[in-house]
């Protein structure tokens, strides 16, 4: 469910279209990154994933930099939240250049 034009409607992804989606649906259509409601972070939100991605020329440092600061800043605005960062798996990292 979406709202277009101000009203709720369902749009339905193309044939081959990159989607996020989990068992209740998609949740987010065309590298757009934005999140609806039914998967937002709120006051009550228990658990959450964070996906960093960088693409060249920037390079796999500052993507980790960014990761970290995010981290920080979650442990700084969420006090008592477990905060785990997983590395890029250098394997699946684009060479840069």
């Amino acid at each position: 469910m979406t709202v277009a034009g101000g009203e709720e409607t369902v749009e339905h992804p193309d044939a081959g279209e990159v989607v996020w989606r989990d068992d209740a649906g998609v949740t987010c259509r065309r590298w757009n990154w934005r999140q609806g409601p039914r998967t937002r972070l709120t006051e009550e939100t228990v658990s959450g994933i964070f996906l960093l991605e960088g693409m060249a020329p920037m390079p796999p440092a500052e993507v980790e930099a960014a990761a970290a600061e995010l981290a920080e800043l979650l442990e700084k605005f969420s006090p008592g939240a477990r905060i785990t960062v997983h590395p890029a798996d250098p394997a699946r990292t684009p060479p840069q250049g």
